[in-house]
């Protein structure tokens, strides 16, 4: 059951449910859309119309997953349908803090910024630092803590809302970071050898043993065998993208937004399957 307050609720009906209406759905594309985002068969479970399965879900699942779902139709309300106006945008922004604190993450409204403004990311500066560790003469171990240390800056940089390594249950994670609304696992390795398909599949089953809507990033320093990249979605489903430390040092030297950058890898995973799209061919 979800914290969710009276007033709180309140607000995410009064922008998302019109009159037993969510949005632009049908019932069969709003069925699929919170399959696909929950896991839940949501006629078998609840049954009603749409407004009423949404007001359900509210009530009886718990916070992660319905701050989970709010932040995702909230995004197909502005991204794919564009129906964030003048008239809703405040509404649309309190659902947006409602969304994020459900799922534990603290965020700050702000206006988008003008095309004409300049970003304060500096990216001269993380490519002398990138090349720095290139040059290292550290022993790999200490390297690799260091690669770690700079992509959790990097992403903190580009306001990613990044974690560094943790320990969960045992188990090791390089970090995590928020693209789009979505939590991403990190795999950051700084080996002389191309990763190997094995790496990929522990990877990848690491990821999607989490949730239905974790992903994850993996970045190499040596690439990746031929093998890995043309075998490892064979009898799996794969949630993972694939990057290399050239494919960062090329974004950086042409000042590449990596938040354009990852979310091409991620549409190309999505609409094509593909699971590693060189920098060079987006």
């Amino acid at each position: 059951m979800s914290t969710l307050e009276f007033i709180e609720k309140r607000k995410v009906s009064q922008l998302l449910n019109k009159g037993g209406y969510v949005l632009d759905f049908t019932n069969k594309t709003y069925q699929q859309f919170i399959l696909e985002k929950t896991r839940i068969d949501l006629y078998s479970k609840y049954g009603q119309s749409k407004g009423k399965n949404l007001e359900a879900i509210i009530i009886n699942e718990n916070d992660i997953l319905v701050g989970k779902l709010l932040l995702e139709l909230l995004k197909y309300m502005q991204q794919d349908i564009d129906w964030v106006n003048d008239n809703n945008r405040k509404l649309f922004n309190e659902c947006i803090q409602i969304g994020n604190k459900l799922i534990g993450r603290k965020t700050k409204i702000t206006e988008p910024q003008s095309k004409t403004q300049k970003t304060s990311f500096d990216s001269p500066k993380y490519l002398d630092e990138l090349k720095s560790l290139s040059n290292s003469t550290d022993t790999p171990q200490a390297r690799g803590y260091a690669f770690e240390k700079f992509l959790n800056e990097l992403f903190k940089a580009n306001k990613f809302e990044s974690r560094g390594p943790f320990k969960i249950a045992g188990e090791q994670i390089d970090g995590s970071f928020v693209l789009k609304n979505d939590i991403y696992l990190l795999e950051a390795k700084w080996t002389s050898k191309p990763i190997d398909k094995a790496d990929l599949i522990i990877f990848n089953n690491k990821v999607t043993s989490k949730s239905g809507f974790t992903r994850g990033l993996f970045i190499s320093y040596s690439g990746y065998t031929e093998g890995a990249i043309n075998t490892l979605s064979n009898g799996t489903v794969v949630n993972i993208i694939l990057m290399t430390v050239q494919e960062l040092a090329v974004s950086l030297e042409r000042n590449i937004s990596l938040n354009d950058l990852l979310w091409e890898k991620v549409r190309a995973l999505a609409e094509e399957g593909r699971y590693y799209k060189d920098i060079m061919k987006l």
